[in-house]
């Protein structure tokens, strides 16, 4: 599943806040649940509890323009995965293949530190060719499938892939082609949210407080997400506007099956289960804490992280380092 943020729109605040003025929500959410729910996300918008809110501590004021939301996701890549890979492998010189690359724009980061032969994989053919068009000079891309990629046998020297995991619909069947692809003693770096962490319903831009899928059914959160996004009352996220005409798009929230298919709810005993499977052998896991820098009290629950079934609850991320055996 692409995450592409070329397609995202360029628009500074002012403008958002200009083109969402005056639309009125069509519905209002039914029942106590929604209800709810719509009342918790307005506390952490614009009530007592937004200073607590996922959207308002978001680095670098990432979903209020694609331009803040592209410079944060790069520095991310030079702070954060670069330091991760590097205590497990180089890129220097070797094939490095990025399963769920978009546009490549995180390779191209990559690349502006060392030197490899870059190839980027994805099943979005417009992600593709916008970044054909911007970094086809440097980057092979290839168009794969939800469960193969077009590459021959033990071609790549690493796979890397962030956080695509909880959105493979064959998640089984694409690592199998991994492997295949792999060159013996060849590295799988996998970095992801997992379903049950603070923000695997993927909606912090709009549901702005932790866990709300632990509380909220997804058709719930939806249907509130769906009110939110048509009122005046909240401003949209930076990628729901047309980067040509910076028009809002059409309420993305009304489409069940889309969410769906854009998450497949994949939990860290899951994970861990498939990896069980894989013909790798398995160098290292790491279940990264929920705290960071949106919620620095959070630093006192970093540890249960690492404690049986509230691992699965309080790991806001999953590193995990795979090599075929040689």
């Amino acid at each position: 599943m692409s995450n592409d943020l070329s397609n995202r729109g360029p628009m500074i605040t002012s403008v958002l806040r200009q083109s969402t003025t005056g639309v009125n929500p069509p519905f209002a959410p039914k029942g106590l649940s929604a209800k709810l729910c719509l009342s918790l996300a307005r506390a952490f918008t614009s009530g007592r509890l937004t200073r607590f809110s996922l959207r308002r501590r978001a680095p670098g004021a990432r979903f209020e323009s694609q331009e803040n939301y592209l410079a944060q996701t790069i520095s991310r890549a030079g702070e954060k995965y670069r330091g991760l890979f590097a205590e497990f492998s180089t890129f220097s010189d070797k094939s490095v293949l990025e399963l769920g690359c978009s546009s490549g724009y995180l390779l191209a980061e990559f690349l502006a530190w060392e030197q490899f032969h870059a190839l980027g994989a994805d099943i979005d053919a417009d992600a593709l060719a916008r970044g054909r068009s911007m970094y086809g000079d440097k980057i092979t891309f290839l168009h794969s499938s939800s469960s193969s990629i077009p590459l021959p046998d033990a071609s790549v020297d690493i796979i890397y892939t962030i956080d695509t995991v909880e959105h493979l619909s064959r998640p089984q069947d694409i690592f199998n082609d991994c492997c295949r692809i792999l060159k013996p003693g060849g590295t799988l770096l996998i970095h992801f949210d997992p379903w049950l962490s603070p923000w695997g319903a993927h909606l912090d831009d709009i549901i702005p407080f932790p866990w709300p899928h632990l509380v909220f059914s997804m058709d719930t959160l939806l249907s509130v997400a769906a009110y939110l996004y048509q009122s005046d009352e909240y401003v949209p996220a930076c990628y729901w506007f047309d980067p040509e005409t910076g028009t809002r798009r059409e309420n993305p929230y009304m489409d069940r099956r889309r969410w769906d298919e854009f998450l497949n709810r994949m939990t860290l005993r899951q994970f861990i289960r498939l990896v069980k499977t894989l013909p790798l052998r398995v160098v290292h896991v790491r279940r990264v804490g929920f705290s960071g820098r949106a919620y620095s009290w959070a630093r006192v629950l970093k540890g249960l992280a690492q404690v049986p079934v509230l691992n699965e609850f309080f790991s806001s991320s999953i590193f995990c380092v795979l090599e075929k055996p040689r």
